[in-house]
């Protein structure tokens, strides 16, 4: 009987024993398979999850510095070409001033664009700036205020047909203009650009006195000098100067990039130069009461001889006009 008892307290034990262990193992087991299933849920996610990576947008912007490369610690020159475009001439200077990193600005006429339409988009691709003298080359007080914007509106719209862009600029012929044509011009949205120096070119004719000229008097910096593209002396002296000059530190840039690099250009006043200019309405020049300009070039009579052409200017606030030297010789530039 003891023994029986005895058997019976094993079988008990080992039974509790093997269900403890069963127990125990299946835990551990569990425990296994719970951890298991975490990393592979983990590495799943890691693996179904898709990284993607933007490429920065690049939006080209939709205006373009008017400065362009220009340093505007260095002196500037702004070569300003009236009556063209011309022909050989136009294509000689624009060449020339692409080749030497050179920009101008040039006030272009209407019945000449009309003529020579390739030669205005060949200035615009270039790189320089056309701006608007005109129509026919009348003196702007002859035709008064609504022949004035006739002659400006047809002008524009054939420098916007032949290269695409919108003229901002506008010097009168003969620079001739009073009060009441530049409140026009103003409301019209054109800056008036005159000159401080005048190289006489359509006078002389002689790429030697163009070149002088220029070097002589427009090298202070920030000058607007006023020359003419239509002749071929013209754009031999203009580049023979860009070389001379060039090798000083100066730049030949735009109107637009004189006045981005000196910020101080403003819509409504008549400009002469970076640092002279009028404000409408005013009866005196801002930066002096009054300016003279001079220029001084030499060349050659039909005999052969060295002749001496000098230039006058002065100008008021209600009437600016260039006048020349009263004798049968001269005249009024253009």
């Amino acid at each position: 009987m003891e023994k029986r008892e005895r058997n019976k307290r094993i079988i008990i034990c080992v039974t509790a024993v093997l269900v403890v262990a069963t127990v125990v193992v299946f835990a551990v087991a569990g425990g296994k398979g719970s951890k298991k299933t975490a990393a592979e849920s983990k590495k799943t996610t890691v693996s179904t999850t898709k990284v993607t990576t933007t490429k920065p947008t690049t939006t080209e912007p939709t205006t373009v510095d008017a400065r362009g490369s220009t340093d505007s610690v260095k002196k500037m020159i702004a070569l300003c070409f009236d009556d063209g475009p011309g022909t050989d001439s136009t294509k000689k200077l624009v060449e020339g001033l692409k080749k030497r990193g050179a920009k101008a600005t040039f006030f272009e006429l209407g019945q000449m664009i009309e003529e020579n339409p390739d030669m205005c988009k060949l200035v615009a691709d270039s790189g320089c700036e056309i701006g608007i003298h005109g129509f026919t080359h009348t003196d702007f007080k002859q035709l008064g205020v609504s022949g004035m914007e006739k002659e400006v509106n047809d002008t524009a719209a054939l420098i916007k047909k032949y290269t695409g862009k919108q003229p901002t600029h506008l010097r009168p012929p003969y620079g001739s203009y009073n009060d009441e044509l530049q409140k026009k011009i103003m409301d019209m949205g054109y800056d008036m650009i005159m000159w401080n120096v005048d190289t006489v070119d359509w006078k002389t004719r002689d790429a030697s006195a163009v070149c002088n000229a220029i070097v002589s008097n427009g090298a202070d910096g920030g000058d607007i000098l006023c020359l003419h593209d239509i002749y071929g002396t013209t754009a031999d002296g203009v580049l023979q100067a860009i070389d001379q000059l060039s090798a000083k530190g100066y730049q030949f840039v735009t109107i637009s990039e004189l006045e981005a690099a000196r910020d101080k250009f403003v819509a409504g006043r008549i400009w002469l130069s970076a640092h002279e200019f009028y404000d409408y309405g005013s009866k005196e020049n801002v930066a002096k009461a009054s300016l003279s300009t001079t220029a001084v070039a030499t060349s050659k009579d039909a005999n052969g001889n060295t002749v001496t052409v000098q230039s006058s200017g002065k100008q008021d606030a209600t009437d600016v006009e260039i006048t020349w030297p009263d004798d049968a010789t001269t005249k009024k530039a253009g």
